[in-house]
């Protein structure tokens, strides 16, 4: 049997014991041995650990960082964005900061109603939008106070709004079914 080599900076008054069956030796602490450690390690870690909380919380108040208060947004689906106008868009939703979220390949409802209908009931027409060809031509990329948001929420695959969006990014598609 080979002997195990004592590397033990803090080795006082330890008992060894070997099992001679496996070939262990083990040692037993005393309360000796564990008064001379360091006794500052621990409070090293804390002051580590304090210090990284400390630094995660600035570079999420400076919008360095993601925010534990916005939910995580699922990139693969479609979000629908409530805002406190009254507006609702569709799109891709991204946190951008502590303030702001930003929405791309945005979709909205226009309502429109005819001015005479022909008979006594308003013909009112609801069409899904395509950001980006109105008068003032705004590129596809949209960025919104958080504090304008009421709600937003991801949008399964199946819903109306998806399918119409699917339908009018792939015509061709759509037409060979």
């Amino acid at each position: 049997m080979t002997k195990l080599m004592d590397v033990n900076p803090f080795k006082r008054n330890t008992e060894s014991t070997s099992d001679m069956s496996s070939g262990v030796e083990t040692r037993r602490f005393t309360l000796e041995d564990m008064k001379s450690m360091k006794p500052h390690s621990g409070l090293k870690m804390l002051a580590l650990l304090v210090t990284l909380v400390l630094l995660w919380k600035v570079g999420a108040g400076m919008g360095w960082l993601p925010t534990f208060s916005f939910p995580s947004v699922d990139s693969d689906k479609w979000q629908a964005v409530f805002l406190t106008n009254g507006q609702v868009y569709f799109g891709h939703l991204e946190e951008e900061g502590r303030e702001y979220v930003s929405l791309n390949d945005i979709y909205y409802l226009r309502v429109s109603q005819e001015l005479q209908p022909p008979s006594d009931q308003p013909q009112t027409s609801i069409n899904l939008v395509k950001l980006g060809d109105e008068i003032h031509g705004p590129e596809d990329m949209m960025y919104i106070p958080k504090s304008q948001i009421i709600f937003w929420e991801n949008m399964r695959a199946d819903s109306a709004v998806v399918q119409v969006i699917d339908q009018l990014k792939n015509p061709q598609q759509q037409a060979q079914q």
